[in-house]
C-alpha cells in the first residue's frame, strides 16, 4: 500500500512534494500552510486538500506521516501532535529553536514508536556518501576547509532568535551536520563573526569558524550571507586525508564535482554527478523508514547535536571565546 502523506508548509514543502509525486509508493493526499488561500492554490493545481492548520489536518485526514516544512518555532508543537497521531516525521532542519524542544521532539517520537528523521539531504547526496563510504581504504578526514556561504535572506522569521535563528542555525545546519557526519563529535568552537550583510542591526551575519574535533581532526569553516546566490561555486569542501586531498564544489548545497589528488599533486580521478541534491533518495529513504525497512540516517539526536554546534558558535561570536562542547 501507498504511504499516506500530508504536508505542513508549502515554502520547502513544495519540493518535498514534487519529490513525493516522482516515488512509487507515496501518495500526498493534503497540504497545509498558514496561509490558507496558498495551500487552497497548491491544493487545486495537485488535485489534493487543503487546510491552514497542521494539526487540523493531521485529525482529519488518514494519514502515515508528514512531512513538516513550516519555520523551526513549530516544529516541536508539529511533531508532538504527529506523534500523538501515531505519525511518521520528516522534519525540516533546523529541528528546533532550543536544545529543550529538540529534547522533547525526540521524546514524543520514542514513546510514540514512530520515526523522525530530520531533513538533513546532504547525508543522502551521493558525493557525500561517496566520501563516506571510502573513509575504509582512505582512513578518516584529519583537516577540512569548508566554504558555506548563502545569498541575501530578508524574512522576519529566518533571524528572529527564537525562530530561525539567523544563518548559523538556519542554513549552516546542513554543514554542522555535514562535519559530524564526516568527523564525528566536535570539542570546542571558536568563530570570530561581523554583520557586514545583516538585515538585523547587530545580527552577525558571516562567520569564520575553526572546529576541533573528539578524534583531533579541525575544520575551517566560511559560513553566513557572504555569498551570492547563483554564483557557480558558492560551495567548496576540501577535504585532507592522510595520503590525498578530496575537493569538492559547486553551486551552493549542490556541489557535484570531485577531484581527487596525491601528495605529490598528481590528481588521481574526477567525478561528477548530474543529480547530487540528495533529495531523491532523502525522500526514498524515508519512505522506507516508514516501512520500517530501514533506519533514520539523520536522528533527533543528530538534529540536537547540529543545533548545540550551531548555538556553539554563536556564542563564541558574542563571547570571543573558545566554547567547549559538552
Amino acid at each position: 500500500m501507498a504511504v499516506r502523506v500530508g504536508i505542513i508548509g508549502l515554502g520547502i514543502g513544495l519540493r518535498h512534494l514534487e519529490e513525493y509525486r516522482r516515488l512509487q509508493g507515496a501518495q500526498v493526499v493534503a497540504v497545509a500552510d498558514f496561509d490558507l488561500e496558498k495551500a487552497r492554490q497548491v491544493a487545486a493545481r495537485y488535485g489534493l486538500r487543503a487546510y491552514g492548520d497542521g494539526v487540523a489536518m493531521m485529525d482529519e485526514e488518514k494519514l502515515d506521516a508528514v512531512s513538516i516544512c513550516t519555520p523551526p518555532a513549530s516544529h516541536r508543537l508539529l511533531t508532538e501532535a504527529a506523534a500523538a497521531r501515531g505519525l511518521h516525521v520528516l522534519c525540516e532542519k533546523p529541528m528546533a529553536p532550543t536544545l529543550a524542544d529538540c529534547d522533547a521532539m525526540i521524546a514524543a517520537c520514542q514513546r510514540a514508536g514512530v520515526t523522525l528523521l530530520l531533513g538533513f539531504k546532504k547525508r543522502s547526496a551521493p558525493p557525500f556518501r561517496f566520501l563516506k563510504e571510502q573513509e575504509k581504504e582512505w582512513g578518516p578526514p584529519l583537516v577540512l576547509d569548508v566554504r558555506y556561504q548563502l545569498g541575501p535572506v530578508l524574512k522576519g522569521w529566518f533571524w528572529d532568535e527564537a525562530d530561525g535563528g539567523g544563518p548559523f542555525v538556519e542554513n549552516t545546519a546542513h554543514a554542522f551536520d555535514m562535519l559530524r557526519f564526516l568527523c564525528g563529535e566536535p570539542a570546542r568552537v571558536y568563530a570570530e563573526g561581523t554583520s557586514f550583510f545583516s538585515p538585523v542591526a547587530g545580527a552577525a551575519s558571516e562567520a569564520a569558524c575553526t572546529i576541533r574535533f573528539r578524534n583531533g581532526a579541525i575544520a575551517s569553516l566560511a559560513a553566513g550571507m557572504a555569498g551570492i546566490w547563483g554564483y557557480d561555486e558558492s560551495e567548496r569542501w576540501v577535504v585532507s586525508y592522510g595520503a590525498l586531498n578530496a575537493e569538492l564544489f559547486g553551486p551552493f548545497d549542490v556541489p557535484r564535482q570531485l577531484r581527487l589528488m596525491r601528495r605529490d599533486g598528481q590528481t588521481i580521478e574526477e567525478r561528477w554527478w548530474a543529480e547530487a541534491s540528495g533529495w531523491p533518495e532523502q525522500m526514498a529513504h524515508f519512505l522506507a523508514c516508514v516501512r520500517g525497512q530501514e533506519q533514520p540516517r539523520a536522528t533527533g539526536e543528530d538534529g540536537r547535536a547540529a543545533l548545540a554546534l550551531s548555538l556553539a558558535v554563536k556564542e563564541s561570536i558574542r563571547s570571543g571565546k573558545v566554547v567547549e562542547l559538552a
